[in-house]
């Protein structure tokens, strides 16, 4: 085999394609191999002289236990569709309209201690008198009722069917028995799964990374009677409930949670919204249990000579990389997903000195690699978004899972992925593991998450649904500001409102970017109510910070205003309040230093009466009488307002730009700064080299100025990346 010491990549292998896994070995340029869900390691390929990695999800591993002990299986609580009493007595399937397949309500919770009901029009816990419970017919009976009141039933339900083995059962045709998913927080199971561990540990003498997948708890996917996903939320901790938990969670925290403080009247405490503080104290308490338990299986692999590494997806609920407790499991290797700039970022500027390896998209999965289909399309999408947020954090590995036998059958594939490989080696050979230069200061993104958060793709409205036939992969087609920030030279952080009430706004921010449609955590919400927050911005703007606002920023109906940082846009938007206010002219200022940065194929998305308030606001762009762009200054800060920002290649190009102005920044000349919306360029001063990356399929030219100062006038085939000398 190749020496591994010259490789970057991952390789997936399959029995009966060992021929195969050799040649794409070489050809690109791996360094370890992997088994995947679905695969297993051939004896032959286990003892080369490489990297071995082995996936082992754990709470999937025994399922012999957890097919026995159904009362270690994972539990959750889900709220009933709301039903209406036409009388004063109901009858309440709590499991009606989901997957029969996939719940069971929980024999081992009492109902009365741990279920609930609630009037839903009044909002009142129904008292216990008043309902029972039939173990029978699964049913619940509310007595007593108001007629013409909603009323759910919140219960503690089994999944008897894991939400991945589900998917793979559905979507690629996995056959076998439904697996179960266990819940190491009982002490028994905890027991017997590091038992496990350490016999699979002396099972697998030619492993040398365990690549957990991940340790305890996955994130939420609720299914219907269809078997349809009808809720999802990568980040949510729903699945993470137990009777044993909630009861330390009391002795720990000295209050009970409710089943309401889960299914939140249904919206299940959903990332897009602003968290309570009974949610993030559960949150804090499950992170802690996690980091524990997974530090003890990695200490296991550690002992036996081998790495850790955590792939973050799956079951890494508690294991987030940004948080600080994520520092003291000790892993070794951080593997992400990565199909956006986005993805990539949210693992390349996690903290701490892992391995960062990106697990690219399409997987080798027949919901992609069949008849009639290209892979290349997708890969080539993700792969130009992918490589520009590069561009800005060091990745150090790359690595692809699933069939071999299924991306073989498609010979063009294999040679597109044998490029990639060469450009990401060229990449690792002339960035040598460090960063590229960045222009202005610091930008800070805040939403109600933050750090914990970061580089988490913020949904809209009009990109809100996961969109068939890859469920797993959401269609983002509106509101994308993170995307164009990936890929531009700005040092980025995330801070929460929480971090300004406790901190203050830190003096290395130079601006502060707030988006977000109105009511959601990206925007923030009822923060925005809180006069020491809006104080904080204005006075950050006021002394000279740089504020840009995009889709609903500062929003929140309070005290005659919308936007509570109006002021500070000049700028209110129409909720059916102010419609006796007659609309001014708008007049666009076309001598503006933004304006003269349009080039008209700029994309503002969907706007909604956003009208002005200030007389001196610049007006960059409108749609009619609705603002698609303002800029405006605020004593001596400045802010910019933004309708929209879907991702294209000239948006980001233009939200350079804004940053450039809103640090005030705009007569500075900067090195390697493309002027190309469609190439980007920067430098690497460590190693004094320079490249440019075209987005495009078709060639473009730019100029960019050298160290030196010197203009250069730089020509690109389609898809070209071209390092040089800086």
């Amino acid at each position: 085999m190749a020496n591994a010491t010259q490789g970057h990549m991952t390789l997936p292998v399959e029995v009966g394609q060992e021929e195969v896994v050799l040649d794409l070995y070489k050809r690109w340029q791996a360094d370890a191999l992997r088994d995947s869900d679905g695969t297993t390691m051939p004896d032959s390929l286990a003892e080369q002289d490489c990297d071995i990695y082995s996936v082992l999800c754990i709470v999937r591993a025994d399922q012999e236990y957890a097919k026995a002990h159904p009362e270690f299986l994972h539990r959750k609580y889900l709220s009933s569709f709301p039903m209406t009493a036409m009388n004063n007595e109901l009858v309440i399937k709590p499991l009606e309209g989901y997957c029969s397949e996939k719940y069971e309500l929980d024999n081992h919770s009492e109902p009365k201690r741990h279920w609930e009901v609630r009037n839903r029009t009044t909002g009142d816990v129904v008292p216990v008198e008043q309902w029972e419970f039939e173990a029978e017919n699964g049913t619940v009976i509310v007595r007593d009722c108001t007629p013409y009141h909603e009323y759910t039933a919140s219960v503690m339900v089994r999944q008897v069917w894991d939400s991945v083995s589900m998917y793979n059962a559905l979507t690629n045709g996995w056959t076998g028995d439904k697996i179960r998913s266990l819940d190491p927080y009982h002490p028994e199971c905890r027991t017997h799964l590091k038992r496990y561990f350490a016999k699979w540990l002396e099972e697998h003498p030619n492993t040398s990374v365990v690549r957990f997948t991940t340790f305890a708890f996955l994130f939420v996917i609720d299914a219907n009677e269809q078997n349809q996903d009808i809720y999802r939320d990568w980040t949510g901790y729903g699945e993470t409930v137990s009777p044993e938990a909630l009861d330390d969670f009391e002795k720990e925290y000295g209050y009970r949670l409710t089943p309401e403080d889960f299914v939140d009247a249904g919206y299940y405490n959903g990332t897009y919204k602003v968290p309570s503080k009974r949610y993030l104290d559960w949150m804090a308490f499950i992170q802690k249990f996690v980091a524990d338990f997974a530090g003890e299986l990695v200490g296991m692999a550690h002992a036996a000579g081998k790495k850790a590494a955590m792939f973050q997806g799956d079951h890494w609920i508690g294991t987030e990389p940004f948080l600080p407790s994520y520092q003291e499991i000790g892993i070794d290797i951080n593997v992400g997903a990565v199909e956006d700039g986005v993805a990539l970022r949210r693992l390349t500027d996690s903290a701490g000195d892992q391995v960062k390896e990106a697990r690219f998209y399409p997987y080798f999965f027949p919901d992609v690699f069949r008849e009639g289909n290209n892979p290349v399309t997708e890969s080539m999408s993700n792969w130009v978004k992918i490589r520009r947020a590069m561009l800005h954090k060091p990745l150090d590995r790359i690595g692809y899972g699933g069939y071999l036998s299924l991306a073989n059958k498609f010979p063009h594939f294999i040679d597109h992925v044998t490029q990639i490989s060469d450009e990401f080696g060229t990449y690792r050979q002339n960035s040598a593991g460090t960063e590229s230069a960045k222009i202005g200061g610091k930008v800070a993104v805040l939403n109600a998450w933050g750090l914990a958060r970061s580089w988490l793709q913020n949904q809209a409205q009009d990109q809100r649904f996961y969109v068939p036939p890859r469920p797993d992969v959401m269609e983002l087609v509106g509101n994308n500001p993170l995307e164009c920030l990936a890929g531009l030279p700005f040092d980025v952080e995330f801070i929460s409102f929480e971090d300004i009430l406790t901190n203050g706004i830190a003096d290395d921010i130079k601006v502060i970017i707030n988006t977000g449609d109105a009511n959601s955590a990206w925007s923030g919400g009822e923060y925005w109510g809180n006069p020491q927050i809006v104080t904080a911005l204005r006075e950050f703007v006021g002394k000279g910070g740089g504020l840009l606002g995009i889709c609903d920023p500062s929003a929140h109906l309070q005290n005659g205003r919308f936007f509570q940082l109006g002021d500070v846009f000049g700028l209110e938007k129409e909720t059916s309040l102010t419609m006796g206010r007659v609309a001014q002219p708008v007049q666009l200022d076309g001598d503006h230093y933004l304006a003269q940065c349009l080039t008209g194929e700029e994309d503002f998305g969907n706007l909604s009466y956003v009208y002005s308030q200030a007389h001196d606001m610049s007006v960059i762009a409108s749609q009619g009488q609705h603002l698609a762009m303002t800029a405006r200054q605020y004593g001596e800060g400045r802010s910019v307002y933004l309708g929209n920002l879907p991702f294209s290649m000239t948006n980001a190009r233009l939200l350079q730009h804004v940053l450039v102005w809103l640090s005030k920044s705009e007569n500075e000349s900067y090195a390697w700064l493309s002027d190309s919306a469609l190439v980007d360029a920067c430098y690497y001063p460590a190693t004094e080299k320079a490249t440019v990356v075209n987005y495009s399929s078709e060639p473009q030219q730019l100029q960019v100025t050298d160290k030196s100062g010197e203009k250069q006038t730089i020509t690109l085939e389609g898809y070209e990346w071209r390092w040089m000398d800086a």
